[in-house]
C-alpha cells in the first residue's frame, strides 16, 4: 500500500528551517505597558503617602445662610395706609440699588388726592374771579369818585370864587351902612348869602373827604376779601402737596438700601394691611459670615476656633471648592423658631431649616482672600467669580477632628 506525502504550509516549513538569529531582539513588555505600571506605581505611591501623611477629617454639618456682620436683613413694608398691590418690579435674586421703585401700591388716599385737586383747582378759579371783581369795581368806583370830585372841586371852586366876592361887597355895604346910604337888612342879606357859601365851601370839602375815606376802606375791605382768600388757597395747596407727598410715599414702594431681593412676600393684586411685610432686601455687603444649624445632640463636638468650609448653594461645590472659615461663637441652648424669625426676617427660611430636631446656632467667620473676585479664601484656587451677597443659603461643614489614615486602617484591622 503506497503512503500519502505529509503536506505543510511553506511558512511553516520556513520558519522550521530557518536558524536562530541572535541579533533579533526579544521583546517582552510594551511601551503601553510599561506606561500603565508606571501611573499604577505613582498611584500606589500616593497612596501609600496619604495614607502616613494624610488627614481624613470627622466633620458635622448643617445649612444656614450667609447674613451680614453689620448690615441686617432689611424688611420693606406697606405704608400705613395698606393698599393693594397694584405693580412689582423687582424679582428675587435681583439687584437693586437705594431708592429704586419696587412696589407700586394703590390706596385710598389717591382718591381722597383728586378730591383736594379738584377743591384747590376750584379755589383758585374764585380766586382769580375774585381778583378781577376787585379790580374791575375798584376801577369804577375810581372813576365815578373822579368824576364826583371834579364836580365837586369845580362847585368849590365857584362858591370860593363867590365868597370872594361877597366879602368884598361886604365890605363896601357895612361901609355905607356907617354912612348911612344902606339900611341894616340889605347888609343883612348879604351876609347871610356869605355865611351860607361858606357852609357850603366847607361841606363840599367835608363830601371830598369823606369820599376818599371810604375808598380808602372799600379798598382795604377788598384788600382783607383777596388776603383771606390768599390764605385759604395756601392752605388748601399745602394740604394738597402734604397730601400728595402721603400719596406718592404710599403709592411708591422704594428700597432703603442697596442689596440683593431675598424675598417677596406678596403678589399682585393682594390688599395689604399698614405695616406689612411686602419683601425683604439683602445688602450689598462684602463683609459676610456663616450662621449654620447644627443638630443639637452633635453640639457638644464643636469648640470655637475649628476650622470649616462653607458651601453656597449658588456655586458648584466640585468644580470650585467650598470657602474656609473658622468658628467663632456657638449657642448655648438650642435656638427657637422665634429666634430664627428675628435672625432671619423670613418664616418661610425659617420652616425650612426648622426640623423636629432641636437645632444650635454656629456663627462661622470666612476667611478673606483680596486675589479671589468674591474677597474670600476657597479650597481652590480662585473660586467662582460671582459677588457673594446675604440671604444665600449654604451648607456647612465644621471640621471636628483630623486623623491619620493609617490610623483608622489600624483601628478597623484590629
Amino acid at each position: 500500500m503506497e503512503k500519502k506525502p505529509i503536506v505543510f504550509r511553506q511558512s511553516a516549513l520556513e520558519h522550521v528551517n530557518r536558524p536562530v538569529l541572535l541579533d533579533d531582539a526579544l521583546q517582552v513588555v510594551s511601551t503601553r505597558n510599561w506606561l500603565i505600571l508606571l501611573i499604577l506605581t505613582l498611584l500606589l505611591l500616593g497612596f501609600v503617602y496619604w495614607l502616613f501623611y494624610g488627614n481624613i477629617y470627622l466633620r458635622v454639618q448643617g445649612n444656614g445662610m450667609l447674613l451680614s456682620l453689620n448690615n441686617p436683613i432689611v424688611s420693606v413694608q406697606s405704608s400705613e395706609q395698606g393698599g393693594v398691590v397694584q405693580q412689582i418690579y423687582v424679582q428675587p435674586g435681583q439687584r437693586v440699588h437705594k431708592n429704586m421703585l419696587l412696589v407700586r401700591m394703590d390706596s385710598e388716599l389717591g382718591m381722597q388726592l383728586q378730591l383736594q385737586k379738584n377743591y384747590l383747582i376750584q379755589l383758585k378759579k374764585q380766586q382769580a374771579d375774585l381778583t378781577e371783581r376787585a379790580k374791575t369795581i375798584l376801577v369804577n368806583l375810581e372813576t365815578s369818585q373822579k368824576q364826583q370830585i371834579e364836580k365837586i372841586n369845580s362847585s368849590l371852586a365857584a362858591a370860593q370864587q363867590k365868597i370872594k366876592q361877597l366879602e368884598t361887597m361886604m365890605g363896601l355895604k357895612e361901609t355905607a351902612y356907617k354912612k348911612g346910604i344902606l339900611d341894616l337888612p340889605n347888609v343883612t342879606e348879604t351876609r347871610i348869602e356869605y355865611y351860607r357859601l361858606l357852609q357850603e365851601v366847607r361841606s363840599h370839602e367835608a363830601d371830598l373827604i369823606s369820599m376818599k375815606a371810604n375808598l380808602v376802606d372799600l379798598k382795604d375791605k377788598w384788600r382783607e376779601r383777596q388776603l383771606e382768600m390768599d390764605m385759604t388757597v395756601q392752605k388748601a395747596e399745602y394740604d394738597y402737596n402734604l397730601a400728595a407727598k402721603r400719596w406718592e410715599l404710599t403709592q411708591n414702594i422704594i428700597s432703603p438700601t442697596e442689596g440683593v431681593v431675598a424675598e417677596i412676600k406678596v403678589k399682585e393684586g393682594d390688599l395689604t394691611k399698614p405695616g406689612e411685610p411686602l419683601l425683604t432686601i439683602a445688602p450689598a455687603e462684602s463683609n459676610l459670615y456663616a450662621l449654620i444649624f447644627i443638630p443639637a445632640t452633635k453640639g457638644k463636638l464643636l469648640k470655637v476656633g475649628m476650622t470649616a468650609q462653607i458651601a453656597p448653594s449658588t456655586v458648584n461645590k466640585l468644580e470650585y471648592g467650598t470657602i474656609q472659615g473658622r468658628v467663632e461663637t456657638i449657642s448655648l441652648l438650642p435656638v427657637t423658631a422665634e429666634n430664627m424669625m428675628t435672625i432671619l426676617r423670613s418664616q418661610d427660611l425659617v420652616r425650612f431649616f426648622n426640623n423636629s430636631t432641636p437645632l444650635i446656632a454656629v456663627k462661622i467667620l470666612l476667611d478673606k482672600n483680596k486675589a479671589t473676585h468674591s474677597g474670600y479664601q476657597w479650597t481652590s484656587s480662585k473660586g467662582p467669580d460671582i459677588n457673594l451677597t446675604q440671604g444665600t443659603v449654604v451648607e456647612g461643614m465644621i471640621n471636628v477632628e483630623a486623623k491619620k489614615p493609617i490610623d483608622l486602617f489600624v483601628h478597623f484591622v484590629d
